[in-house]
């Protein structure tokens, strides 16, 4: 596996991120049309928690999480069911910028070693890293329809 072009793959994936957030509000941020299950907040953050623990709990490296992004973020929550500080995006826009340059320090000549759990059948470390780059796209592409749906 050549660990350079994944780590420019996952930089120049998140750089295609973090452009949809040009000209976003919080209030729109926050918006949830018909027929949407989350918002780009929520996506957002999604993104920045499934590929940690992803890289956590089926690569079994040791990548930490903050837990409030866990109760906000994790598959199957909803903004509905927020509580408390949520993060602002300015705040989400600065842990995904970082979350690469993390990434790439903490899994840097590892990503042959085999899974300590396989996931969806990838059995090593960068195949479910690789795995990520496919998710982020999935709700980047969510956030771009929500974009259209709440435009101001």
């Amino acid at each position: 596996m050549n660990e350079g072009q994944i780590f420019q793959q996952i930089n120049l994936v998140r750089k295609a991120t973090l452009k949809e957030l040009d000209n976003v509000t919080e209030e729109q941020a926050d918006k949830q049309p018909e027929g949407f299950r989350n918002t780009i907040r929520w996506n957002l953050g999604h993104i920045y928690v499934v590929q940690n623990s992803l890289i956590a709990k089926f690569g079994g490296k040791p990548i930490e999480t903050p837990s409030s992004y866990l109760k906000l973020f994790a598959p199957g929550t909803k903004p509905a069911d927020w509580h408390g500080d949520i993060p602002t995006l300015a705040e989400l826009k600065q842990e995904l910028e970082e979350q690469p340059a993390r990434l790439k320090e903490a899994l840097a000549g590892q990503l042959d070693d085999e899974a300590a759990e396989a996931f969806l059948s990838l059995p090593t470390v960068g195949e479910i890293l690789n795995f990520t780059l496919y998710h982020e796209g999935v709700h980047t592409g969510t956030i771009k329809a929500l974009k259209e749906n709440t435009a101001e």
